[in-house]
């Protein structure tokens, strides 16, 4: 009889922040060349891909109920799983707040941001790809010491284009408007680094 492949549950974690990218990616791409009329379309690929995250989170989270023991603790693949499903519901609701706030123009200053963002998500995926391997703390560390750095470069675009706008900024429901969108932006960026320093607790708890 042929013997059941185990549930890999670091080729799942992977796969979320493929999704993750994929988002962020889309996400620079709509407000790039941003539309409006074409807003509502565009948020429905991201909730597309932020659909395929859930299955994986679901499907991960019932194999976790009768596995009998799971490559790391229970609490810490939840937690996991939960911290990457707040960054790819963090690039949703960048997108939901555009709409729902009625943004007809994009700030070309934005993109600074959202170019951090795209950093981030890639250097979360990084950390990922070597996550099952224990041995290499070093190199792990690493990874996540790059998104930390990432993290504070994101901190400092924030801190200057909040004070551009707050300076610049005449109408005030435009200030409101994209203190919003930039608070969006910079809370997305610290999830990703939530889960870079949650990963490497677990991971020198693992070594």
């Amino acid at each position: 009889m042929k013997k059941k492949e185990s549930y890999n549950y670091f080729k799942e974690f992977i796969q979320i922040t493929d999704y993750i990218v994929e988002s962020a990616n889309t996400l620079k791409d709509i407000m790039g060349n941003f539309d409006k009329e074409k807003l509502n379309l565009e948020i429905i690929k991201v909730h597309k891909l932020e659909n395929c995250a859930d299955d994986i989170v679901h499907k991960m989270e019932s194999y976790l109920i009768k596995d009998f023991l799971p490559p790391i603790d229970r609490e810490d693949v939840t937690r996991i799983v939960n911290r990457l499903d707040n960054i790819e519901d963090d690039i949703d609701e960048i997108l939901i707040n555009t709409k729902i706030l009625d943004i007809t123009n994009i700030k070309l200053e934005v993109m600074e941001l959202i170019n951090i963002l795209i950093l981030c998500v890639e250097a979360v995926r990084e950390i990922f790809l070597d996550f099952n391997n224990f041995k290499n703390v070093d190199l792990i560390r690493e990874k996540t010491i790059n998104v930390n750095h990432l993290e504070e470069q994101g901190d400092r675009i924030y801190e200057k284009l909040m004070t551009a706008l707050y300076k610049n900024e005449t109408n005030p429901i435009d200030l409101i408007k994209w203190t919003n969108i930039y608070n969006c932006l910079e809370n997305t960026i610290d999830s990703c680094e939530e889960i870079a320093d949650y990963v490497d607790e677990v991971v020198m708890k693992n070594s």
